[in-house]
């Protein structure tokens, strides 16, 4: 038995866009390339008879599949993250206001390692996807389109290194040396420019 070589292509891509760390999400490419990537496909499940039968190069890259597979399983659509991603929705598209209304946000709070960047992540995926797909890759002044701004933070963290994170996460040249005040505007140039709609602030207790 072999792999066919569009399966095997797509697999690939699936893993080479999918190669993610915590550091990738902080750039609006890393994201990107997590919001974009194709769905994982899941290995054919064989019978003990039909791994015998495999070749020791197909099975090698079989089994390399499977363990892609299983370490890489999420997120799952539990009955709270679909409630979680329906009230995410209700308040985000009750905020398409124009600019002179005040728009709400939203504060996720749980005990450490019960999903909550998970879940969020999920939700600014289809997000950044819908709007793609609505507005495309790029405004009418010309800029990229980046739907999604994510940042991290720590408890020690002001508004000047919280300026200086969404300039990183644009990548601008002028995130290395500036005021506070300079920080800001630059900041929300970035997220004008690229026409941002939903601003992620991923806190952590961590100093």
């Amino acid at each position: 038995m072999t792999t066919s070589k569009p399966a095997r292509g797509q697999a690939e891509e699936a893993d080479l866009r999918s190669r993610l760390d915590h550091l990738t999400l902080s750039r609006k490419e890393g994201f990107g390339r997590l919001a974009e990537a194709p769905r994982r496909k899941r290995p054919e499940h064989l019978s003990r008879r039909e791994l015998k039968k495999l070749g020791e190069k197909a099975l090698a890259e079989y089994n390399r599949d499977r363990r892609k597979w299983h370490a890489n399983l999420g997120p799952l659509g539990t009955p709270q993250m679909k409630a979680l991603h329906e009230d995410l929705w209700d308040i985000f598209d009750s905020n398409d206001q124009d600019s002179d209304k005040v728009k709400g946000g939203i504060a996720l709070d749980a005990f450490p390692g019960l999903g909550k960047t998970t879940a969020v992540l999920a939700f600014a995926r289809k997000l950044h996807r819908r709007v793609i797909q609505e507005e495309g890759k790029y405004t009418d002044e010309g800029h990229e389109r980046w739907p999604i701004c994510r940042v991290g933070l720590t408890s020690n963290t002001g508004m000047r290194d919280l300026n200086r994170a969404i300039l990183e996460y644009y990548g601008h040249p002028g995130r290395f040396k500036g005021t506070a005040a300079e920080f800001g505007y630059r900041a929300l140039d970035s997220v004008l420019s690229a026409e941002t709609k939903l601003l992620i602030v991923d806190f952590t207790d961590r100093p």
